[in-house]
């Protein structure tokens, strides 16, 4: 209950209370009004006189003659109806319980008794006189009786005007309280109404403001009734729907800017609304619509239906907003993600044929310089090929850094975790690159505690190889005269490796910035300055990925102090310690007999060619169900199986030789794929190969691999895990703006020296006329049963087997895109480069000198 209704309920009260005060009083007048009390009064001085009189009369009587008895009597009678009136009156109860006036009464009443006795018979002169006696007598108890009923009628007579002396107190009291509960009601009124005036102008302006925002808002406000009647449109909604105001108001909204094909649904979702109270639109939030504007057109819109209850039902409220642009930019955002997947994939398909490019030839020099080192050199050529062997690590390396940047920022990167000694890990790396800065005439020398060589972590060992080959590259590389130290500190739950130079050093401010990608300085000479662009970003990110960090302590031009902390716990040495060692054939080795499953002529030619030069028992199939059928016919010490091939391809056929041959028939598989990516390895080995390597199959890795088999007898099954793996080529490149030329020369000239320039044009024909048995397939001039994208593996597979690094990329972008059918343009384009590359291969056998390689 607020003040305003107390002060009117206690108003009513006090008002009920004055009243009834005012009714009693009033009613109290009118009884003085009536002079009851001088009625009284009188009766009782009446009572006192009559009996004088009585007594009087009866003396006349007794003189007088007897006819006078009856006006005696009649005086008698009232007397005695003086006193009946007196004790029947309101001053009856009270004489009674007077003091005293009982008695008196009592005797009052024997006198009546008397002489109405005396009155029943004939009066005689001596009743006269006994009569008078009696009434002389009885005279003093009257006038005794009418003085008490005096005292009595006072005593009354105060009490009641004490009483309306209350009652007008009283009457007064709340008369004036009335008064007082009546100006704060009053006042309270006043509050109240200046509180309505300034609601109503803060209604006012509230309303004006609404007015303004309505008006001047972006979005259209359409109100209706609750039969789809428009009855207001703000400007923003004609602007919007094409129609005036005036226009538009009293129009149903489904006729006017709801679109034809929606207007029935439209309207049975209001009819629901109004017979439940629920919508699937009004309520809902933001819901997409579309809308029809003035002229038919009809567009999206983004919609807020709402609905209050007015006077005669629902009134509905559509805030909506034309989003016809918004649309139009969400497309082009789309596209703009899509066109940037699409360049993010040409981006990788780019990096991967660029890895693979640059990886081939660096394949190729260092098997060239294995070899060479094997062979009989003077002291100055054996230092000059471990110069070379060092730098083409380090150009390795570079090549892996494009690709690890990707893989760490996806999350793709894993640490592996073995067992290893950083003291000999730390030795053989500083073997590898002392000749490099032997060429500086810089030391590279190696501090540690000879007790620490000897102990073993549990670590990924490669990627801290990694990191300490870019740190010392890097000294080497910046650092012109002094010393390279390499400092080992290790501790029971870390290891610290330093890798202090005396080179040109860091400014402060670079300090940090030598860790971003692509970050360079310059020299003031031009040359430039430490941080060529990925290789300290990467080894950070991969000392971070373990756990650890790479700090940094530089002077300019004093050197600089890199060290790595990794957090890795000491384990104890493994009870069998491998010795690393290079696996060379044995003389005398054991013939293998090799069965090569490949559908693509070249590839089969060009891997018969090196197996016969090592001393090899060949057998081809083209596709994986005729290899299976060479397996279940006989076992073979090795089979090296394509991925990808018609009718049956290496996945499928591996699986078909894992369950389905018996143990006597199963053979150690080598997939061969010219998908160099992790997940075709993995999709190799869990197939049930037993090793993965990616085209072109080099011949040091080649020999190397099979050294395993010719080692043991035939009839057993190497374990190839037990055999220094070959490298899994992760394509990759360093460069966008990199051309892929027409062929790779060097794995050109390495090829031809292998099978001898005979054989390698014997492949090119071949090769040569696979193209032009496939060329018509993909356009579709010829049907390809196996599809254009296995008619462009099979071509790609060919050129890289040859080396034909331009046929490579693209077709295997052709072969990512993987279309039904290839454009014409897109095959002339293929066309012209296969042609150039093959007339500049025949150009370079012409150029060599005869091999005497056979095969």
């Amino acid at each position: 209950m607020n003040a305003r209704t107390g002060l009117g309920v206690a108003a009513a009260i006090v008002l009920t209370a004055v009243l009834s005060l005012g009714w009693m009083l009033g009613r109290q007048i009118r009884e003085l009004e009536g002079a009851g009390i001088d009625n009284t009064q009188w009766t009782l001085a009446q009572l006192e006189l009559e009996t004088a009189i009585f007594a009087r009369d009866v003396i006349g009587v007794a003189q007088e003659a007897q006819e006078n008895a009856d006006r005696l009597r009649l005086r008698f009678e009232i007397l005695i109806s003086r006193l009946g009136l007196v004790r029947s009156g309101k001053i009856g109860r009270s004489l009674v319980e007077y003091p005293g006036v009982p008695a008196l009464l009592e005797q009052i009443d024997d006198y009546v008794a008397r002489v109405d006795a005396l009155f029943a018979q004939e009066l005689s002169e001596a009743d006269l006189v006994r009569i008078y006696r009696e009434t002389l007598a009885v005279q003093p108890m009257m006038r005794e009786l009418s003085l008490d009923g005096l005292d009595i009628l006072a005593e009354i007579a105060e009490v009641y005007r004490h009483r309306v002396r209350q009652q007008a107190e009283l009457t007064a009291l709340s008369g004036g309280l009335l008064l007082i509960l009546l100006g704060a009601l009053l006042r309270l009124i006043d509050v109240q109404r200046r509180r309505v005036l300034e609601r109503d102008r803060v209604l006012s302006r509230t309303a004006e403001r609404l007015n303004s925002v309505i008006g001047s808002s972006l979005d259209a406000i359409v109100l209706a009734d609750h039969d789809g009647i428009i009855t207001d449109f703000n400007p923003a909604a004609e602007e919007i729907f094409g129609w005036r105001k005036e226009e538009i108001q009293g129009s149903s909204v489904i006729d006017t800017i709801v679109p034809i094909a929606r207007r029935e649904n439209f309207a049975q979702r209001i009819k629901d609304f109004l017979r439940t109270g629920q919508g699937e639109l009004i309520g809902a939030g933001r819901v997409e619509l579309a809308a029809r504007r003035r002229d038919g057109e009809v567009f999206p819109i983004e919609a807020v239906l709402t609905s209050v209850e007015g006077p005669k039902g629902p009134v509905f409220i559509g805030y909506l907003r034309d989003i016809t642009d918004l649309k139009a930019a969400q497309a082009r955002l789309i596209a703009a993600r899509d066109t940037a997947e699409r360049a993010d994939r040409a981006k990788s398909r780019f990096l991967s044929v660029m890895s693979h490019e640059m990886r081939t030839p660096l394949n190729g020099i260092m098997g060239v310089l294995d070899l060479l080192e094997t062979s009989s050199l003077a002291p100055e050529q054996r230092r000059q090929i471990g110069v070379a062997l060092a730098s083409a690590e380090i150009l390795l390396q570079l090549v892996n850094e494009s690709l690890d940047i990707t893989r760490i920022e996806t999350g793709e990167e894993t640490i592996e975790a073995q067992p290893f000694a950083p003291g000999p890990m730390l030795q053989r790396l500083l073997s590898v690159l002392r000749p490099l800065a032997a060429e500086k005439d810089l030391p590279l020398d190696l501090e540690a505690e000879e007790a620490d060589l000897g102990l073993w972590y549990e670590g990924d060992p490669n990627r801290v190889a990694q990191i300490i080959t870019n740190l010392i590259g890097n000294a080497i590389k910046f650092t012109e005269q002094g010393l390279i130290e390499v400092t080992l500190g290790l501790e029971p739950d870390r290891i610290e490796i330093a890798v202090r130079d005396t080179g040109i050093g860091i400014a402060s401010e670079d300090i940090e910035r030598v860790f971003a990608e692509f970050v360079t300085r310059a020299r003031p000479e031009g040359r430039q300055g430490r941080s060529d662009g990925l290789g300290l970003a990467i080894s950070r990110r991969l000392a971070r990925l373990m756990g650890g960090d790479i700090t940094v302590c530089s002077t300019l031009g004093r050197g600089s102090t890199f060290q790595l902390t990794l957090p890795l716990h000491r384990v104890p040495p493994p009870l069998e310690m491998p010795v690393p060692e290079l696996i060379a054939p044995a003389s005398g080795a054991a013939r293998l007999s090799v069965l090569v499953i490949e559908d693509n002529a070249v590839n089969r030619m060009v891997l018969r060619g090196m197996l016969h030069q090592f001393g090899h028992e060949v057998t081809e199939a083209q596709n994986g169900a005729k290899g299976l059928e060479r397996l279940r016919e006989q076992r073979y010490d090795v089979v090296l199986m394509d991925f990808e091939m018609p009718v049956m391809g290496g996945i499928d056929a591996t699986r078909e030789i894992r369950d389905g041959l018996p143990a006597d028939r199963q053979s150690p598989i080598i997939g061969l794929t010219a998908h160099g990516s992790a997940e075709a390895r993995a999709a190799g080995l869990a197939a049930g190969m037993n090793e993965v390597y990616a085209k072109p199959l080099r011949l040091p890795v080649l020999r190397r691999l099979l050294a395993a088999f010719e080692t043991v007898p035939t009839a057993a099954t190497p374990d190839i895990a037990s055999a220094p793996p070959a490298e899994f080529v992760i394509e990759a490149a360093t460069s966008s703006s990199a051309q892929a030329a027409l062929f790779d020369i060097d794995d050109f000239d390495d090829m031809a020296e292998m099978l001898g320039a005979e054989h390698l044009v014997r492949a090119l024909d071949a090769f040569e006329a696979d193209w032009r048995d496939c060329l018509p397939r993909l356009t579709g001039d010829k049907p390809a049963e196996e599809g254009v994208v296995a008619v462009a593996h099979k071509l790609r597979g060919g050129a890289a087997m040859l080396g034909l690094t331009g046929p490579v990329e693209t077709l295997g972008e052709m072969e990512t895109r993987a279309p039904t059918l290839y454009s014409n343009e897109e095959v002339a384009v293929l066309r012209l480069q296969i042609e150039r590359s093959i007339a500049a291969a025949r150009q370079r056998v012409e150029t060599l000198e005869p091999s005497g390689a056979e095969a």
